[in-house]
């Protein structure tokens, strides 16, 4: 599902970014699925382009859903409640250029600006699992940016952060099963 996710976003912004002619790409895609650092300390992300890399992954506990019985054809079985996920994203920019990468960077903001929520209706190629992405700028202080830049391993570019909500995960996997309870007669047995 998050891989999902992230490929919906990113075809969306290299669509984006390809149709600004103030930015004169010749490349299709300016934006990369990809590790921000190398394991050697180095910039991954390909030299002129930018990377979207997913940085942290939070339960979203909040509207938790508490239902943990299903019912399906007069039997009833327990089941883990799903799982609702919070997607923290981050958009580097790596150029030679320090003014292309902002140029860039400012794109990928006026996008998500422009258009914050992903659904079946404005995005048809959206997963059918997904019913709704809502994407929010992300602003960190400098302590944070510092810890973060510091446990990627790798010394900062420009960058903006992202939170994607609401990816769901559910797997109807039942733990039990047992019959459904259908009334209870007057002398209070179970029918």
């Amino acid at each position: 599902m998050i891989d999902k996710a992230l490929n919906l976003l990113l075809k969306n912004i290299n669509a984006y970014l390809g149709s600004l002619f103030l930015l004169g790409t010749s490349q299709a895609d300016k934006v990369v699925l990809t590790n921000i650092s190398k394991d050697n300390g180095g910039i991954a992300i390909p030299t002129n382009s930018l990377g979207l890399t997913l940085v942290n992954i939070e339960e979203e506990r909040i509207i938790k859903s508490q239902i943990a019985t299903k019912v399906t054809n007069g039997s009833s079985s327990h089941v883990n409640p799903e799982i609702k996920l919070n997607l923290y994203i981050m958009i580097s920019a790596n150029f030679n250029d320090y003014k292309s990468g902002l140029a860039y960077l400012s794109g990928v903001i006026r996008f998500f600006q422009g258009r914050n929520v992903f659904t079946k209706d404005n995005s048809p190629t959206l997963d059918p699992l997904i019913k709704k992405l809502i994407v929010e700028l992300y602003s960190l202080n400098f302590e944070q940016q510092n810890h973060i830049w510091g446990s990627i391993g790798t010394k900062y570019i420009p960058s903006v952060l992202y939170k994607v909500r609401m990816i769901t995960i559910k797997e109807d996997l039942a733990t039990d099963e047992f019959p459904v309870i259908e009334g209870i007669d007057l002398e209070d047995n179970l029918i």
